[in-house]
């Protein structure tokens, strides 16, 4: 079974398993897919691994801390109050017991390391457009990061490993600065915040889940955190994209400036089909603060409603270099990101056609 070391752990500001503890196997539950298995100091568990390899594609690593104390028979998970009652020791009541520290997951094929207190993420393989395809790449993938760990590296990390929860505020105009692996940063802009635009009771097409945000990254790949806003507001923008609102309200995407937003720099997403609402017929259209409601017509393409949203920014980084390398969105519209989006080059004839039904400029 894989599993890191103690010297890997620390690369990954880890708890070390110390030599008194002991490894027991969890009770699975019917639905598990993975191996659980725990780590006792004592009756305290103190460590939880989750372990899936018998797919090809679909295996899974999973490495957190929690404070758990069993009973003296092994059988029951004890409450944390005089209130509460026990549990039975089970993966999946274990899975509900509160994460401390950092945690470290591979799983669909991306790798993550985040702190579960803070609620942000400090590396996620995905921005760097890496796919890690098993747990022999993953245990490869492993050993590079630590080779290429170095000091400064390590007191960074266990300094983000000690964070608590924070709540952050933003606005629309706001520019921020996001991690896209331990040497670079990437930069953008919050464009539209449609909870805002919920509370106040302006029309909008309510189709995304969670608080969503209008936000456009930046054309530009830097090892310098520092930038400010008058260095970023000349430069070209990727298309703007929808996400839920968590990692600016935890911190995650650090907030670095403000200013309003000029006619120039309007870059919103565009969402058009038949209505969700299963009372109504009839068609949307949403762009920044643009929405139109025709109940008496149809949608003339499907496939461009364009919802999808996500916890993190839809970006990698050999888009963004290519995108920057040749001074063009091409490579973004040409990839996965641009499919769906009424946007891209590639649907101009259907984007005339749809401007004319709406009575829009194109």
């Amino acid at each position: 079974m894989f599993e890191l070391t103690n010297e890997q752990r620390r690369c990954f500001a880890l708890p070390l398993v110390a030599d008194t503890w002991t490894k027991l196997e969890v009770p699975a539950g019917k639905l598990d897919m993975y191996d659980t298995f725990a780590y006792l100091d004592g009756n305290v568990i103190k460590k939880v691994i989750q372990v899936f390899d018998e797919q090809p594609d679909h295996e899974l690593y999973c490495e957190f801390s929690v404070e758990a104390e069993l009973s003296d028979d092994h059988k029951q998970i004890l409450p944390k109050t005089e209130k509460g009652k026990p549990k039975p020791f089970s993966a999946a009541n274990l899975e509900k017991c509160k994460r401390i520290g950092m945690q470290l997951t591979y799983v669909r094929g991306t790798v993550s390391l985040s702190n579960p207190t803070s609620e942000v993420t400090y590396y996620h393989s995905a921005y760097e457009g890496q796919v890690i395809r098993s747990l022999s790449m993953l245990s490869d993938w492993v050993v590079r990061w630590c080779d290429e760990t170095t000091e400064d590296d390590l007191k960074e990390i266990h300094a983000f490993a000690l964070k608590g929860k924070s709540h952050h505020k933003y606005r629309e105009g706001d520019f921020f600065r996001f991690r896209i692996n331990r040497g670079l940063f990437g930069y953008g802009r919050i464009l539209i915040d449609y909870e805002r635009m919920r509370k106040r009771g302006e029309p909008f097409w309510n189709i995304f889940m969670g608080k969503p945000l209008c936000v456009a990254v930046y054309r530009v790949l830097t090892e310098n955190p520092s930038l400010v806003p008058n260095e970023l507001q000349n430069l070209k923008m990727l298309p703007s994209q929808m996400i839920m609102d968590n990692a600016f309200f935890y911190g995650e995407y650090e907030i670095i400036g403000h200013a309003e937003l000029k006619p120039q720099e309007v870059n919103y997403t565009v969402h058009y089909g038949n209505t969700i609402d299963l009372h109504k017929s009839g068609l949307c259209y949403q762009s920044g603060r643009t929405y139109i409601s025709l109940e008496d017509q149809k949608a003339l393409y499907n496939g461009f409603i364009n919802n999808r949203i996500g916890w993190t920014l839809n970006i990698n980084l050999p888009i963004l270099q290519a995108c920057i390398e040749q001074g063009s969105n091409d490579p973004y519209w040409e990839s996965d990101f641009g499919k769906g989006d009424l946007r891209n080059p590639a649907y101009r004839r259907q984007r005339i056609e749809i401007c004319r039904q709406l009575g829009l400029e194109t």
